[in-house]
């Protein structure tokens, strides 16, 4: 009861805040117009204003997509960066080199670079890509590294037991990291994971800046320049908070649980 109450007080406080403020009304007609936000959601064809909804689909396809290429394509950059063989002594150089220079380079340059000067290229199969193409490879090129470096972490906290026991029976190093290590470890990240995929899903809007293309960002900014009205962007981060914040949710809902299962791990099951 006292936590409803401290909630509603705050809530009715920012409310109370906001209406009283001097530019209400102003605030409420140019960001959060329930008529503006009709026209920006369902579209307006007769003033040529694509609906949101629909430009969104464009993000949350290109996000599902670069996700599953994201997950596999990180592994086994973290496998290599991982790896202690002297011949593979040049590859683990290069996949140093790559993720500290996707993790240091922001998104949006790496977006101007691929979708203006790839064609310059005139290489076949990298020059001609559609912006859908050109988008995988921005998001799985940046959020590639980063993934990996979850996966390193996730190997990591793993316990050396494991790997003993596992060479206790005989099994190979390939066998340790396929049957042990590995999937041990995929479950200790996936709270990080699901917060990194809810970043590239926010990220999916900086795409249609290098792309051209009417995504949800894009979307918004055509509707501001015909109703010279900001709902737009509202309307754009409704669309996003309806599938971020349900991801963060779950993120917390496996992070507690897998807490839980480590502290019974730990502390053992009574006779």
């Amino acid at each position: 009861m006292l936590s409803l109450a401290s909630v509603f007080l705050l809530v009715f406080g920012i409310a109370l805040v906001f209406l009283l403020s001097p530019g209400a009304r102003s605030f409420g007609h140019f960001f959060l117009s329930p008529h503006f936000f009709r026209l920006a959601f369902f579209g307006d064809a007769s003033e040529s204003v694509p609906p949101m909804w629909q430009a969104f689909l464009k993000n949350v396809g290109l996000c599902l997509v670069a996700e599953v290429l994201v997950l596999f394509w990180a592994l086994p950059v973290a496998l290599l960066r991982m790896s202690k063989s002297a011949l593979l002594a040049g590859p683990r150089l290069l996949a140093t080199i790559y993720v500290d220079l996707a993790r240091g380079l922001p998104l949006i340059l790496v977006v101007l670079a691929v979708y203006f000067g790839f064609p310059q290229l005139e290489i076949p199969f990298i020059s001609n890509g559609t912006w859908f193409e050109y988008g995988l490879f921005c998001l799985v090129f940046c959020y590639g590294a980063y993934v990996s470096e979850v996966y390193r972490a996730g190997v990591v906290a793993v316990p050396y037991a494991q790997t003993l026991a596992g060479q206790a029976i005989g099994l190979t190093k390939v066998q340790i990291l396929r049957y042990v290590t590995v999937p041990q470890a995929l479950r200790i990240v996936i709270a990080p994971l699901i917060n990194d995929f809810v970043s590239l899903q926010k990220d999916t809007a900086i795409i249609g800046i290098g792309a051209g293309v009417i995504e949800i960002l894009k979307a918004a900014q055509i509707n501001q320049g015909v109703y010279f009205n900001d709902t737009s962007y509202a309307t754009a981060g409704l669309l996003f908070l309806a599938i971020c914040v349900p991801l963060t949710r779950l993120a917390e809902h496996f992070q507690a649980r897998d807490q839980q299962l480590r502290l019974a791990g730990s502390i053992g099951v009574p006779a």
